[in-house]
C-alpha cells in the first residue's frame, strides 16, 4: 500500500514546468505597454463610474425616502394641531356659534402662520451651504480689502 505522500493528487515539485527568469523573457514592446495602460485605464475609469452611479442611485433613494417621511410627518403634525386648536375653541367658548368658533380658530391660525413667518424672515437664521460659502468668500475679499499690508 501506497504511504500518504504518494496517494496525493496533484502534480508534484518536479512535475511542475520551471519559469524562465525575467531575463530571458521578450520585453513588451512600448505600443503594447501603452496600449495595456489604456486598457486598464479605461476599465478603472468605467468602473469608478459605475461607483458613482451606484452610490447617486442609493443616495436618491434614501432622500426619497427621508422626504416622503418628512412629509407625512408634517400632515400629521397639521392634523394634529388643527384638531387640538379646535377642540380647544370648543372647549374654551363651548356656547358661542359656529361662526365665531370659526372666527377664533382662523385667528389662533394666523396668529402662530404670523409668528413662523416672522421667525423665518429674521437675520440671524443659520444660512444655507452654498450662502455660507459665499459669505466666506465675501468676508475674505472685505478683509483683504481693510488689510491691504497682509
Amino acid at each position: 500500500m501506497a504511504n500518504r505522500a504518494e496517494q496525493k493528487k496533484g502534480p508534484r515539485i518536479a512535475e511542475i514546468p520551471e519559469r524562465r527568469p525575467a531575463a530571458e523573457q521578450p520585453a513588451p514592446s512600448v505600443p503594447a505597454a501603452l496600449e495595456k495602460l489604456a486598457s486598464a485605464t479605461q476599465r478603472v475609469i468605467s468602473k469608478r463610474i459605475d461607483l458613482v452611479t451606484l452610490e447617486s442611485h442609493e443616495l436618491i433613494a434614501s432622500l426619497i425616502t427621508k422626504a416622503g417621511l418628512i412629509a407625512f410627518g408634517v400632515v400629521v403634525g397639521l392634523a394634529a394641531w388643527f384638531a387640538g386648536i379646535a377642540g380647544a375653541v370648543l372647549y374654551l367658548l363651548p356656547h358661542q356659534g359656529a361662526a365665531m368658533h370659526l372666527v377664533i380658530y382662523a385667528a389662533i391660525n394666523a396668529v402662530v402662520g404670523a409668528i413662523v413667518v416672522a421667525f423665518a424672515l429674521r437675520e440671524k437664521l443659520p444660512p444655507l451651504t452654498s450662502e455660507v460659502e459665499e459669505g466666506q468668500t465675501d468676508r475674505n475679499e472685505t478683509a483683504a480689502d481693510h488689510n491691504p499690508g497682509d
